[in-house]
């Protein structure tokens, strides 16, 4: 009789959660309308740049070292690419603070492996994104959620829980916030800043979705522009050119950057040399300021229909964001309402949206929803919010 087999890693448990198979359920129905994911709109693609990039960077010249193995952080002509581009944002670096990763993602996958033990402590925010949330159980940190309010971290709750929990990494996303949709200004930029040096704390920004403002400004320096020294910074593509572009990059002091070079190796060896160089070729000749007014533009008109949308149909005693940018935005039900209970109906009216207890690191919260405008037009959404409208009114004994 053969012996059982020895069980997962205990640390996996979690990532497989019902909210996220019920996700790969739904988009798999024809007539569902997803108002879940973060997908991008190919509207906002830039097909001919990207494929003009694509075959500049296998031309006959460029072939033979386009096709070969990479170095782990990533081609020297990309990652000057990327410096001039940090540059623009008033963080200035070196190419050897740079280390190209696959996705924005993996950026954060290094920078766990490198700079976290089983145990420490990451101060998140209260919600975030939930695949941080995820890489970090991965990581077995241990989370503590920091409140915020319309103007991002509440950075008296910041430090108190800084000089409590004595952390290792504060993670924020300070620009348009997934999932709440909330900019951290300026002024809280700056003492974020003070309090990672005051405390001698990492902080991790992510910056995904900054250049999609809508308020006709754009957002504030990012924090690296305040410490260098201090902060770790996460870029990407997948939001200003393509998601299926998989490069992202990492800004980091240096004795940082060093450390996930072996780390980056040791996992992948090297981002797709074909996707960098394209990616480098494309850095070169887009216009920037013209690419990502257009990709306002494409994104601008869904984010206004869905406030005014929500606006109509939450039920009485709701709250919600309203995002100067970004692709998300965040509500917040009565007392008594669950969103649980909200998705089960919306799914059976045909519309699906993501939960937000699923944000949350140490707090059970079932009144919160979010909703994304990535993918949608007007019209969409004036149908999507709709079958949300239906599916409130399925529910009235919900509230109490």
């Amino acid at each position: 009789m053969s012996r059982s087999k020895p069980p997962p890693a205990t640390r996996t448990a979690g990532l497989d959660d019902p909210v996220t198979r019920m996700f790969t359920s739904v988009l798999a129905q024809p007539d569902m309308m997803s108002f879940g994911a973060g997908f991008m709109n190919p509207a906002g693609f830039d097909v001919a740049g990207v494929r003009a990039a694509f075959a500049a960077a296998l031309a006959d010249d460029e072939a033979p070292s386009t096709l070969q193995y990479g170095l782990p952080e990533g081609s020297a002509r990309l990652r000057n690419a990327i410096v001039e581009r940090m540059a623009a944002l008033d963080v200035p670096t070196e190419p050897s603070e740079i280390v190209v990763t696959t996705g924005a993602t993996q950026a954060l996958d290094l920078l766990c492996n490198a700079l976290l033990d089983p145990g420490d402590v990451v101060l998140v925010e209260r919600p975030t994104y939930v695949m941080p949330l995820k890489r970090f159980g991965l990581a077995q940190a241990r989370l503590i959620s920091v409140l915020g309010d319309e103007h991002g971290l509440d950075l008296v709750a910041l430090e108190a829980a800084v000089l409590e929990h004595r952390p290792k990494v504060i993670y924020t996303i300070p620009t348009f916030q997934n999932p709440s949709g909330t900019t951290l200004t300026v002024e809280r930029r700056q003492e974020v800043a003070e309090i990672a040096e005051r405390h001698g704390v990492w902080v991790i920004e992510d910056e995904p979705y900054r250049e999609l403002y809508y308020g006709g400004e754009p957002a504030p320096a990012p924090i690296a522009s305040h410490a260098r020294e201090s902060v770790v910074y996460i870029g990407t593509l997948a939001k200003t050119v393509a998601p299926g572009l998989r490069v992202g990059w990492v800004v980091a002091p240096a004795e940082v950057a060093q450390k996930l070079i072996p780390v980056k190796q040791a996992m992948d060896l090297n981002t797709s040399t074909i996707d960098q160089a394209a990616a480098a070729i494309y850095l070169e000749g887009v216009d920037w300021a013209r690419r990502t007014s257009e990709l306002r533009a494409v994104y601008a008109v869904p984010m206004l229909a869905m406030i005014e949308g929500i606006d109509r149909v939450l039920p009485p005693g709701s709250s919600f964001t309203r995002p100067d940018g970004g692709i998300f935005v965040w509500a917040q039900l009565p007392a008594g309402w669950s969103a649980t209970a909200l998705l089960e109906r919306a799914v059976a009216h045909g519309m699906f949206f993501m939960p937000g207890s699923v944000f949350f690191a140490d707090v059970d919260d079932d009144t919160c929803l979010r909703l994304s405008i990535s993918n949608h037009t007007r019209e969409s959404i004036a149908e999507g919010m709709g079958r949300l409208e239906a599916a409130i009114a399925a529910i009235p004994a919900v509230a109490t």
